[in-house]
């Protein structure tokens, strides 16, 4: 899980000892039972780790999650902002939403614009992947 490699890579290089959890889609009455999997999150400060945010659904849920056993979600961090409108009719990205509306800070460790910019200058990308990239951004991008 990303956020297992997220908790490897704070120890390895920071020396910080921080547990993770993932939200199973579907409780179990078995083994750790319950919806979460792994350490305990009640009562801790919670950074949310998802490698993309499309309609904001699965972190809006997780908040929901965190908030009734007694986490406090304090950010989300995602690997790629799209910058998708979460409708044509809505000028909001879903990340600009979810920040909104649950009143935490998101941040993405690339942006579309940036992997544009990325496969402008990379020889390892002709420019059919760039003007597909450039056709989805003019179409459904904030």
């Amino acid at each position: 899980s990303l956020g297992a490699l997220v908790c490897a890579a704070l120890y390895s290089d920071f020396g910080v000892d921080v547990g993770f959890a993932y939200n199973r889609k579907e409780a179990k009455d078995h083994g750790e039972g319950g919806v979460l999997v792994g350490a305990s999150m009640s009562g801790k400060r919670v950074l949310v780790v998802d490698d993309v945010i499309t309609a904001g659904t699965a972190i809006r849920e997780s908040h929901t999650l965190l908030t009734k056993i007694g986490a406090t979600p304090v950010g989300v961090s995602i690997a790629l902002d799209r910058a998708e409108k979460r409708s044509l009719e809505d000028p909001l990205s879903a990340v600009q939403a979810v920040a909104r509306d649950l009143d935490i800070p998101v941040v993405s460790i690339v942006a579309l614009p940036q992997l544009q910019e990325y496969l402008r200058q990379s020889p390892d990308y002709d420019e059919d992947v760039l003007k597909l990239v450039t056709e989805y951004r003019s179409k459904y991008g904030v």
